[in-house]
């Protein structure tokens, strides 16, 4: 037994050839080379990684400092300087980089804003396009707090009282396309809609979170888009005068300059109640029957109205300064006529009937105003809700706006892009 174990050992040692041997080299020298390759590979996009991750955090940063630019220059802007920040030559320093923004007017009321950013080793540009807004919202022809609707072959367009009278400026189209000029913007802090026919020479502007509505071959020649806050509808602070009861004007009446106050102020059929201004005048209603007028002499001034409940123009009835300017005639209307389940009290009456016509600025913002056909305004109205009926027209006056406005506009933004960025 013992003498056979050399013997199998060295069969056993024989029997293993050395060209397998080899190959077990080179299997292992192959293993150990893809392993280098692999780490290798993994060296070179841990290095790409890292260099992609530095110029991506460079890009963002040169995005920030162009957004940061664009905030300074809005921010100066509202406070009525330039909207420029540095200069190509000069950036300022912000953030641990450099921007500067380049301003330009592209129209009266358009402004464009080019800011650069420079990071440490990228560089971005962006563009922001904005619209300034007046300071005042006497900006519109017509609107309606909570909605605005116009009916068919409703029209709205717009007039400058500085340059003539409407009719010498209305010179545009003919027919029911005839107009003067293109901002008889309206607008809504609710929905804005157009029947068939209806158009506007203008913006219809609804709220936030509104649209509008265009039906058929209605028209709006200006912008649809939605603004960018609601318009607030301030308070109005009713004066106290002495009150000489009712009035009833049933022949041809002067009124010199005063400010008065009346329970009710009515004007008969056919008849003229001429108001000297300027003057103030309170009355609880208002009245003015079939084909009565009230005119008013506003040389030295306006007239300024305060309604509190009643307020009735019936038909072929109207209110005209003698100077055709919307400026001279002021109606601020307290009427509540909107049913209120929480609370009874005796509604009160609005009504603009048909062939009626203004020229002056309405305010109402307690009541739902229903404008008859035909019924014409030369200025501009506002109104908790408006609804204007079919064939009537509003002419809005372009003169309110520099009239009425105070301090610097607010800036709406209109376009904001990503511009490419060359070195």
């Amino acid at each position: 037994m013992h003498s056979l174990q050399p013997t199998l050992r060295s069969q056993v040692l024989r029997q293993t050839d050395p060209r397998r041997r080899g190959g077990v080299l080179v299997v292992m020298t192959v293993c150990v080379a893809g392993m280098a390759a692999l780490a290798g590979a993994m060296m070179t996009m841990a290095v790409r990684y890292s260099g992609e991750q530095v110029s991506s955090k460079a890009s963002t940063q040169a995005e920030y400092l162009c957004q940061a630019g664009l905030s300074q220059a809005m921010y100066q802007m509202q406070l009525g300087q330039p909207g420029a920040v540095g200069t190509p030559s000069a950036p300022a320093a912000w953030g641990g980089g450099e921007l500067y923004v380049e301003s330009m007017a592209v129209a009266s009321d358009l402004v464009q804003l080019r800011a650069t950013g420079l990071g440490d080793r990228s560089g971005a540009r962006q563009e922001l396009v904005v619209r300034a807004v007046p300071n005042t919202m006497w900006r519109f022809g017509a609107f309606g707090k909570e909605f605005l609707h116009l009916d068919s072959n409703a029209r709205v367009d717009s007039y400058d009282s500085r340059l003539g009278t409407y009719g010498s400026q209305a010179v545009n189209g003919s027919g029911s396309f005839q107009y003067a000029r293109t901002n008889g913007d309206v607008g809504s802090n609710g929905d804005v809609s157009l029947d068939q026919n209806a158009k506007v020479w203008g913006d219809a502007v609804a709220g936030l979170l509104h649209t509008t509505t265009v039906l058929g071959n209605a028209i709006v020649s200006g912008s649809t888009a939605t603004a960018t806050a609601d318009v607030e509808f301030p308070a109005v602070t009713v004066p106290t005068y002495t009150n000489y009861g009712s009035l009833t004007v049933s022949s041809s009446l002067n009124m010199s300059s005063s400010n008065r106050a009346y329970s009710t102020l009515r004007v008969g059929s056919n008849k003229t109640l001429t108001i000297e201004g300027p003057a103030n005048i309170v009355a609880s209603s208002l009245i003015l029957n079939s084909g009565a007028s009230i005119r008013i002499d506003d040389e030295d001034g306006p007239v300024v109205f305060y309604v509190l409940d009643n307020f009735i123009m019936n038909s072929n009835s109207q209110i005209k300064p003698n100077s055709l300017e919307p400026l001279g005639v002021r109606l601020n209307l307290l009427s509540d006529n909107v049913i209120n389940p929480e609370v009874t009290v005796q509604l009160d009456t609005v009504d603009f009937d048909s062939n009626s016509k203004i020229w002056g600025v309405v305010y109402a913002p307690n009541a739902r105003v229903v404008l008859d056909s035909n019924f014409e305004l030369y200025g501009s109205l506002m109104a908790r809700s408006l609804d204007i009926d079919s064939n009537a027209t509003f002419h809005f006056d372009e003169a309110l706006v520099d009239a009425t406005a105070s301090g610097v506009p607010v800036y709406e933004t209109v376009c904001w892009r990503e511009l490419p960025w060359r070195n």
